[in-house]
Formats: structure tokens, sequence, C-alpha cells
């Protein structure tokens, strides 16, 4: 709505409240949490998801518009991509080949390489499954632009405050940009054990599971700011 005029300025965000325990019953009865309530986003015995409640918000502005307001700029969205995987195998089963699809359009819509992104915030929602068609999708979309294998970091806030679900995409950001303030990446945890149904090793990425300096990136001669990716993923 900002790029095509129809308003000026945004706040967006999101809010989770567990309130009622028929919410935990459906899910337990579904199988859906982890039943020793540990997020193992990538790591080994993965089994399910740890709920989590939270709030975010931010305000969203023209870059143009922000610098002449003078405001503090935390970072510049560049661009952004929704998608259906259609019918698949489960209700949080998502689409590799739409995954991969959604992540090739947000990088053509930003026009930029793959190469210079220096981390992925994943959705890492912590099924043996589900992370391996997460990964599965990115790889496929990576392969694209030539990346190196094992060279881009992928973590989720998930494993430190569980997930968010309406306010899981907020709060992933808000780790971003908070690893963009202090030029710092910080571990996903949970993964020492790595989940052995992913191939990591024929991969763009690994696990970020240290406390390390985010340093920026040089691509031919050209040296680009600190860029990430956030993927997504919502049941159904």
């Amino acid at each position: 709505a900002i790029r095509r005029g129809e308003c000026f300025a945004a706040l967006v965000g999101g809010v989770n409240l567990d309130l009622h325990q028929a919410k935990f019953d459906l899910n337990s009865a579904g199988g859906s949490f982890s039943r020793d309530g540990v997020c193992r986003s990538f790591g080994k015995g993965a089994d399910g998801y740890v709920s989590g409640e939270g709030v975010g918000a931010f305000l969203l502005k023209r870059l143009d518009q922000a610098i002449t307001d003078g405001d503090n700029i935390h970072g510049v969205i560049k661009s952004d991509a929704v998608r259906h995987s259609g019918r698949t195998s489960g209700y949080t089963v998502p689409g590799p080949q739409s995954q991969s699809k959604l992540i090739l359009k947000a990088l053509q819509r930003a026009d930029i390489d793959a190469r210079s992104i220096g981390y992925i915030e994943a959705h890492g929602t912590a099924t043996d499954l589900g992370d391996a068609i997460e990964i599965a999708g990115l790889t496929r979309a990576y392969q694209e632009y030539g990346v190196a294998k094992q060279s881009c970091p992928i973590g989720s806030v998930k494993t430190n405050i569980g997930h968010l679900e309406a306010a899981s995409g907020v709060v992933g950001m808000q780790k971003v940009l908070l690893q963009m303030k202090h030029r710092t990446l910080v571990p996903s945890l949970h993964s020492a054990e790595l989940n052995e149904g992913i191939d990591f090793a024929g991969s763009h990425f690994y696990v970020q599971q240290r406390v390390e300096e985010w340093a920026t990136r040089t691509l031919e001669g050209v040296r680009f700011p600190r860029r990430a990716g956030i993927s997504a993923i919502g049941a159904g």
C-alpha cells in the first residue's frame, strides 16, 4: 500500500496469546507439540513445536521519507512475496517447489544476488519433515545463483521463545534487525546434533551454532551491506 501511494506510513505487527485450554487440547491431540517442550529447529530429535506468547510491531515508511523525517532506520525491506503451496501431504506440510518459487520471486523483486545474503532467519518449526522441506525449497532457489555450499548461516528464533504463530514473522524480523544492529550472529539453540534427514553438506546452508561477528560480504569487488532473508510457512 505504501509503494502504491495508498498510505504514507503504516504500523504493522502481530500478537499471539494462548487464552484457552481448547487450543492446547487441539494441538496436543494432533501431535503438533514437542513432547519434552524443547524446540529443536534443524536439530536431531525434532518432534514438534513449542507454543509461545508475544507481541511486536514496526513503523514502515518509504525510505526517502524516513530519511527526510530524520527517523532511526533499522532496516530496509527490499521485497516481499506470498504464495500458496496448493495441496500437500498434510495440513502442516509445505510444498518444496512452491517454497522455492516463492524465494526466487522475492530475490527477483529485490533485484539482489543471493550470494550477497549473509543470514536466513528460517521458519524452523522443529519437525523432521517441515524443516527438511524448508531447506529443500531454499536450496533449489539458491542453486539458481550459484551460491557456494554451506556458505550461508541459518537459524530460528523459535528455539529461543517458541512459535508465536500470528507474531512469529514479526519476532523473526526483530531478531534479524537486532543482529544487524549489533553486527552479530547468534546461535540457533538445540541444534548441536543436526537433523539427520537434512543434507546440510549438500545444501548452501549451515546452522548458526555460536556467537560470531556478522561480516559484510563482497562480490566481484563490490561490498554489500548486511542482508538477510526471512523464510515463513503458514499451516494449511
